[in-house]
């Protein structure tokens, strides 16, 4: 019983020598004693009696790979649009933030093009009754899904505005579809507006089409509004 009980001693001590005595934070390789068959991380090479085991072998998830986002801007990109659901955002005035108002914001964003994680296109927002905005985009997303756009204007911006919209987001499914959940914020001095929506996916032959959600347009003619500035 002493011996099989020193013997479980012996593996605890053992692994906590193990612990404390590797330095996690500035490990670059994995290298296995020839002898005890025990693992250790080195911060620079293996030492005598060890061998560095070879990693490279090891296949990456095809999940964490950029090209798993590619699909956004082939043949000839894809459409997205705010839904119906998705059209109430909020704006307050910056002297008195208490007394914000509902407003709807209508987005549509053209992907015309992604390489290695970025995607590039033109945008058209309409806040409530004022005239649409134009503007480009330039996004980045992660293997994992998280996004991050820089909203460009093309438009000329009167004096005092902002000049870049930032959102933020994440790729989502929704009902067996990819969707982008974004947020955002933008305005000037004197004014403000906050959005967060589900970006959909529109294709020619679906309702949001020719009939897009808060603004009585088709969605090429939602776009046409900017077709001089780009």
């Amino acid at each position: 019983m002493n011996t099989g009980r020193n013997f479980i001693y012996l593996i605890a001590l053992l692994l906590s020598v193990v612990s404390m005595s590797t330095d996690y934070s500035t490990a670059d390789v994995l290298c296995r004693n020839n002898k005890r068959d025990i693992l250790k991380l080195r911060p620079d090479q293996c030492v005598k009696n060890e061998t560095q085991v070879d990693l490279s072998d090891i296949e990456t998830d095809p999940a964490l790979n950029p090209t798993r986002w590619s699909w956004l801007g082939e043949g000839g990109g894809t459409y997205w649009y705010v839904p119906t659901s998705g059209l109430p955002a909020v704006q307050w005035d910056s002297s008195d933030p208490k007394d914000y108002s509902p407003v709807m914001d209508q987005t549509v964003w053209h992907i015309e093009r992604y390489e290695n994680g970025y995607f590039f296109g033109p945008i058209v927002a309409q806040i409530g009754v004022q005239p649409p905005i134009c503007q480009y985009m330039i996004g980045s997303v992660t293997p994992n899904g998280r996004v991050y756009i820089a909203f460009n204007p093309l438009s000329t911006i009167p004096i005092g505005s902002s000049t870049l919209t930032i959102g933020l987001g994440q790729m989502v499914l929704k009902s067996g579809e990819w969707t982008f959940n974004m947020q955002m914020a933008s305005g000037t001095s004197s004014n403000q507006v906050a959005h967060w929506a589900f970006m959909l996916k529109c294709s020619p032959t679906e309702e949001c089409w020719d009939n897009l959600p808060g603004v009585q347009k088709s969605l090429t003619e939602f776009l046409s509004n900017c077709e001089t500035d780009n």
